[in-house]
């Protein structure tokens, strides 16, 4: 089987759909008014964004670098804007801002299409009880006709039923209301609700729409797909916010105190940090300064009693040299204490807890870099888990190197301990060797050296630890966030949507595809020929004649109604076999169809008259012997005709021929029926029949039987010169085509030609067959042909 290519024909389709423009017109019409409507009923959005920049400071101490060793404290990690973003859509940080903004209330007034949510500029305001259980999510009309009492009207179907520390919710419906009147600035008390209402307005009658939102409600709208935040450069740590909201003013303040709010825990995280170290050192001081407080009153008094007050040349060198060595020495025994301090954090894993070395004034480059790494990891898995979960794979690997780097720390502190306690024994050996020289000395000036040492010992320390402390306190009064907003919100009072342009395109659009779609498929699904084209395009045999519709009351068009366009197309048929054909010559013609109502009949009888009114002698013989016709419509009996010569029961055909009233044209009629028609019109007494009416009649037209239905219309073929096989409009189906193709490619007839009978109006006009020069008959106004729909008979 060849496959062959076959271009669409553009302009065959649109012609196609426009024979339908009343329906599509309708279409466009209907679909551009539900457009409207969407339009009208959708509730404005709009898209409120603000610029937000997210610094990645360096996370190392926390407090000034008054100890020359910030270049080797190691280095942060780069900037995470990722991460920064998810928190700023997660849920903790939503919960906080809406805690600080009055968004539980929404307050509404009615509209034509949509109700139009008022914000701020409130005539009444209410105020919630939500340590009460509440009723959430639906509509209360609040109305008022005077200053001191309202009314209130649930008008929803089902509210939502919020208990507080509860997370789930209950559907519950409408409730009944005994009494619905209540007094301005009182709690209303209602089993499922607690509330009051203050009238705020100088309106002496009104009414509002308010609408309770739970905070958890809230939240889940504000983290959703309304709120996006997105990265404006990959080489820049700028987001942009933006939040879409169904008014402007509303989201300016709800972006403006989501900065906010991400700006003060960044804060409060580094302020942590120096509270930690403030708090350590406070620990060690209290402590120092008891101890310094005693020494120094029994110094005093160990003086007065002895009236000693300064030490020789010899005891002030020995009390330099054992000062300098036991403040090395209580300066390591700090550090060791600060070490057991921190593995005991490594262990429990109190990482919020720990201080930085270097607030405590221990200068270890290593340690000091794994200490701020962890503190950067441990901020990084917090901001994760606001967003995610422990299972999840970015949470997983921060928690992977937070193990790692613990291990390490570890490590590093078993490493400094036992550096610092071999230092202790060392200083510790120094001292005892000094303090051997004691003993050279009055026993006198040995006690008040020994006061002395101590009191120097515990001032240094009692220094040192000022001085550490001050400088963390200096720290956490100068620290601000890293972060900053580059610009705030602005309201935006340009809606986003709904767009009415588009939606009236795409009311449009979908107004031409409906009915385009439909249109495709009942053609698709429907097997009737109703396109000249594909009929021409798909039969093997020529179009000689398209007839039109018939919408007079008779079928003898051409003999009635000379001015109409049907009676023109059967002068053209004629006119196309004359010019086939010799004009002089005798013709032969026989009509034949697939199935019974084709319109052969009617094109036979219309044919032998346009002939008959050209001058020719013709005769129609009816050759249906199983279903007669013909004499009706000509007012003729049908008591004897065809079926009465073949069978023998009249001698000569000239006894069963009728003469019309119209000249030039005879009827031989079918005849009663015959109990066996197809071996009549097989007999040879049939073709000597109409072999002698070819003597007699200049034209011979044979009105045959459906060669579908009826095998003997064969038998006719070689009787005749001209063969015509009609199709009838939306009625005969695409499958007679091949039939059709298939009967000329078997049976190799020649002459063998096409009438497309029963044309519509519409399809002769869109198919370019019209006859603009002859009276038509007048049409029917736009509202008719748009609902009245076609007439779809065709003449029989």
């Amino acid at each position: 089987m060849e496959t062959k290519s076959e271009n669409i024909n553009l302009k065959g389709l649109v012609v196609k759909y426009l024979r339908y423009w009343p329906f599509l017109v309708v279409s466009v019409m209907i679909a551009v008014v539900l457009a409207h409507f969407k339009t009208k009923m959708t509730e404005p959005l709009y898209k409120v964004d603000a610029k937000f920049m997210i610094l990645d400071e360096q996370r190392s101490n926390m407090v000034l670098d008054l100890t020359g060793m910030g270049a080797a404290a190691g280095r942060s990690m780069g900037p995470n804007v990722i991460n920064e973003t998810f928190v700023l859509r997660s849920r903790p940080l939503a919960y906080e801002t809406l805690k600080s903004l009055d968004f539980d209330v929404e307050y509404y007034e009615r509209g034509s299409f949509v109700n139009k949510e008022v914000y701020k500029r409130t005539p009444i305001i209410a105020e919630v009880d939500w340590s009460k259980p509440q009723v959430t999510g639906g509509e209360i009309l609040v109305s008022w006709v005077n200053d001191k009492e309202f009314t209130i009207e649930f008008l929803d179907e089902e509210y939502k039923y919020v208990i507080p520390d509860e997370e789930d919710s209950e559907i519950m419906e409408t409730p009944i209301l005994k009494n619905n009147t209540f007094t301005f600035g009182q709690w209303v008390e209602l089993p499922y609700s607690r509330f009051k209402v203050d009238k705020v307005g100088s309106e002496s009658e009104g009414e509002m729409i308010v609408k309770f939102k739970d905070i958890g409600s809230l939240v889940g709208r504000f983290t959703g797909e309304d709120l996006q935040v997105t990265q404006v450069d990959d080489m820049a740590s700028v987001v942009d916010i933006a939040l879409i909201t169904n008014h402007p003013q509303k989201g300016k303040d709800y972006l403006n105190k989501l900065m906010e709010k991400f700006l003060d825990q960044e804060l409060e995280q580094k302020n942590r940090m120096a509270g930690n170290t403030v708090a350590f050192i406070d620990s060690q001081i209290s402590g120092v300064a008891d101890s310094l407080s005693r020494v120094e009153s029994q110094m005093g008094q160990y003086r007065s009693a002895n009236r000693t007050y300064d030490m020789t040349q010899e005891g002030g060198a020995l009390f330099g040299q054992l000062s300098e060595l036991e403040q090395s020495a209580a300066r390591e025994k700090f550090k060791r204490d600060y070490y057991k301090r921190l593995e005991n954090y490594l262990v429990r894993e109190e990482y919020n807890e720990i201080v930085v070395p270097s607030g405590a004034g221990i200068e270890d480059p290593i340690l000091n870099s794994l200490i701020e790494n962890l503190i950067t990891l441990q901020s990084e898995k917090s901001r994760l888990l606001a967003t995610q979960t422990e299972a999840s794979p970015a949470v997983r690997e921060v928690t992977r190197k937070i193990r790692d780097l613990n291990a390490s720390l570890k490590e590093v502190l078993r490493n400094v301990d036992s550096n610092a306690e071999m230092l202790i024994r060392d200083l510790e050996a120094r001292i005892a060797k000094i303090e051997g020289s004691f003993s050279r000395l009055p026993e006198t000036e040995q006690n008040l050296l020994k006061m002395r040492r101590e009191f120097a010992l515990n001032e240094g320390i009692y220094n040192f630890l000022l001085q550490r402390r001050a400088e963390a306190a200096i720290s956490k009064a100068s620290n601000t966030a890293s972060s900053k907003i580059i610009e705030k919100a602005v309201p935006n009072n340009i809606a986003i949507a709904p767009k009415p342009m588009q939606n009236y395109m795409v009311g449009v659009l979908l107004g031409l595809l409906f009915p385009i779609a439909i249109i495709t498929i009942k053609d698709f699904f429907n097997n009737k020929i109703n396109d000249i084209r594909e009929l021409e395009k798909q039969l093997h045999l020529p179009v000689m004649a398209r007839i039109g519709n018939n919408k007079r009351n008779t079928n003898l068009v051409v003999l009635k109604e000379n001015r109409e366009p049907v009676t023109e197309a059967f002068r053209s048929l004629r006119s196309n076999i004359t010019y086939a054909f010799s004009k002089d010559k005798q013709m032969t013609i026989m009509l034949t169809s697939s199935i019974s109502g084709e319109g052969k009949t009617f094109c036979a009888m219309n044919l032998a008259s346009v002939y008959s009114l050209s001058g020719k002698k013709t005769i129609l013989v009816g050759c249906d012997l199983r279903k007669p016709k013909i004499f009706a419509d000509f007012g003729l009996t049908n008591k004897k005709g065809l079926s009465t010569y073949l069978s023998e029961q009249v001698n000569k055909v000239e006894d069963v021929i009728q003469p019309t009233k119209f000249k030039n044209l005879d009827i031989l009629t079918s005849g009663p029926i015959p109990p066996n028609p197809s071996e009549l019109i097989s007999d040879d007494r049939f073709s000597d029949m109409v072999n002698d009416l070819k003597t007699k009649y200049d034209v011979v037209i044979l009105d045959t039987p459906p060669i579908g239905l009826a095998s003997e219309t064969l038998e006719l073929l070689k009787l005749v010169d001209l063969t015509f096989y009609v199709f009838r409009y939306n009625y005969s189906q695409k499958v007679f085509i091949e039939h059709a193709n298939a009967l000329k490619s078997r049976k190799n007839i020649k002459n063998f030609y096409a009438i497309f009978n029963g044309i519509s109006e519409k399809e002769m006009q869109y198919g370019g067959y019209g006859y603009g020069y002859y009276a038509e008959p007048e049409k029917p106004g736009l509202f008719k042909r748009v609902f009245g729909g076609m007439r779809k008979n065709a003449a029989i």
